[in-house]
């Protein structure tokens, strides 16, 4: 086993493209063509990339770890390729039955041989559950490095254990079915709407991307700060077949629109939004409900993730939640990594000993 570093992704064999792409990597959100999507819509304009490929000894590609620097020479901080466009990370691995414990233990022992020395290894949004979060602490500090995890988002998601949608939606809060029923009626009864899912290229994706930047521009959220990366995302799981991406229109104009990308039997809802003006409608809940239906019946997923974030609606259609965390580790043999850790050690000890003030506060106001 040996790990290659890569300054760019042009650089990359043929053959490794083909190994670490979907769906060869069945996570879309870990695959080749996730992080170069990414990095060439929102991130070149400020970071380099910095792909790590552990090979076996034939020198095929086994797993990738796909980070970035900064352009200045003197940081030398290693991320986590990811910004707020990212719901995961990990090491990607694309081959079964391999020691993925010994596969990050490689890459950080190359980290840590590297010269100039990194000062810093920072990762964002791995999942508490992922073997590679639990156990990237204990490889760092073998290779040298200070580090801990914190935590970051929470990750809402809907196990199916083989559930029916008709079986799911009976198990939903009585409020939330009813509200939807009682709008889908009244949407049928006094308007004019068709739900559309998209999931194939083709003349009408343009049309359906359109779509979905007016619904987005007119919903309460804020428009995309690179309004080339959802057309690319859209485009990109289109070509794979993940792309679900469903249009409510009203009387003819769009109101609602949802992308969800389904891969490997796992639906991710990746954005949503829906025009106010057609709130009392409840466009967005029963765009929600037939995509919902779609998921689970026609491409029967194991399971539907709601991204990141701890919004109050996403309880009513998950079931559970996980922890999304961070990763921060500082190089002992630098100066400036060391510098790192002890302030890092003296900002975590001032958390906790406000967090102790502030359990004593409170316990003596009860008195």
């Amino acid at each position: 086993m040996k790990v290659l570093a890569y300054t760019s992704f042009g650089d990359l064999p043929a053959a490794h493209r083909i190994a670490l792409s979907y769906p060869r990597q069945p996570n879309f959100f870990l695959s080749l063509d996730w992080f170069e999507l990414l990095f060439e819509t929102s991130l070149q304009s400020t970071w380099r990339p910095r792909i790590y490929v552990v090979c076996a000894d034939d020198g095929s590609a086994q797993a990738a770890l796909y980070c970035c620097t900064t352009a200045d020479p003197q940081a030398r901080a290693l991320h986590s390729m990811t910004n707020f466009y990212s719901i995961e990370y990990s090491l990607s691995v694309v081959c079964a039955d391999v020691d993925v414990l010994a596969m990050i233990g490689c890459v950080f022992e190359f980290v840590a041989t590297e010269r100039p020395r990194w000062h810093s290894v920072r990762l964002r949004l791995m999942k508490d559950s992922d073997l590679v979060s639990r156990t990237s602490p204990d490889r760092l500090r073998e290779s040298g490095f200070a580090s801990s995890r914190y935590f970051q988002y929470d990750n809402w998601f809907l196990p199916l254990d083989g559930l029916s949608f008709d079986d799911y939606f009976a198990r939903r809060p009585s409020q939330v079915r009813n509200t939807i029923e009682r709008k889908s009626k009244k949407l049928k009864k006094n308007h004019t709407s068709e739900i559309v899912v998209h999931s194939r290229p083709g003349p009408h994706l343009d049309g359906a991307i359109q779509d979905f930047t007016t619904i987005y521009n007119a919903s309460w959220k804020q428009p995309e700060p690179w309004p080339e990366f959802i057309p690319g995302l859209v485009r990109k799981a289109a070509e794979l077949g993940a792309l679900r991406l469903g249009i409510l229109p009203v009387d003819g104009v769009p109101a609602a629109a949802q992308l969800w990308i389904t891969a490997a039997r796992r639906a991710v809802i990746y954005k949503l939004a829906y025009d106010e003006k057609f709130s009392e409608l409840g466009v967005g809940s029963v765009l929600s409900k037939e995509l919902f239906r779609r998921a689970i019946d026609d491409d029967r997923v194991v399971e539907v993730d709601y991204g990141v974030g701890n919004e109050n609606y996403k309880r009513d259609w998950m079931t559970a939640s996980r922890r999304l965390e961070g990763l921060e580790a500082h190089n002992l043999h630098t100066l400036l990594g060391l510098s790192l850790r002890l302030s890092d050690s003296s900002k975590s000890r001032l958390r906790d000993v406000r967090s102790a003030l502030s359990r004593l506060t409170s316990a003596a106001d009860r008195r």
